[in-house]
């Protein structure tokens, strides 16, 4: 009995990281100004891909919920581009460790009990789900 639940113990250990890469997570523009593109891509991968602000753009303070496509793991790069022309870049991201990423300064007041993610993504892209106050 005692070797089963090692055993257990072990497997959900192991697995838990796993099951972690694919959970949504959130990202805050925490600067001052309006973000007109935001870039996600896997840690270390040239390039910056496609705009994910595709709906307009994210007010200070507001938030963009994103799930990672199977496989992608956890570590991404992220580039915000803000209204002013100011680029700001959050290099190796871990998202699994940190669900709610602040890009650009203290967000003012995230939500402290933001409920469920959204569910959203997947594929072999990221899909964002806009939210924030208003």
């Amino acid at each position: 009995m005692i070797r089963h639940r090692l055993l257990l113990l072990v497997v959900l250990a192991w697995a838990s990281p796993a099951l972690a890469q694919n959970e949504p997570f959130r990202i805050v523009n925490g600067a001052g100004v309006p973000a007109t593109t935001l870039n996600i891509v896997r840690a270390g991968q040239d390039g910056w891909g496609s705009n994910l602000l595709s709906r307009g753009p994210l007010r200070p303070g507001a938030q963009l919920s994103m799930r990672p496509p199977e496989g992608a793991g956890c570590r991404f790069d992220l580039r915000l581009l803000l209204q002013d022309g100011q680029e700001i870049i959050r290099r190796d991201a871990d998202v699994c460790q940190d669900r709610l990423l602040v890009v650009g300064g203290e967000a003012a007041a995230p939500p402290s009990s933001p409920g469920p993610l959204p569910q959203v993504g997947g594929g072999d892209r990221l899909l964002p789900s806009v939210g924030g106050r208003n």
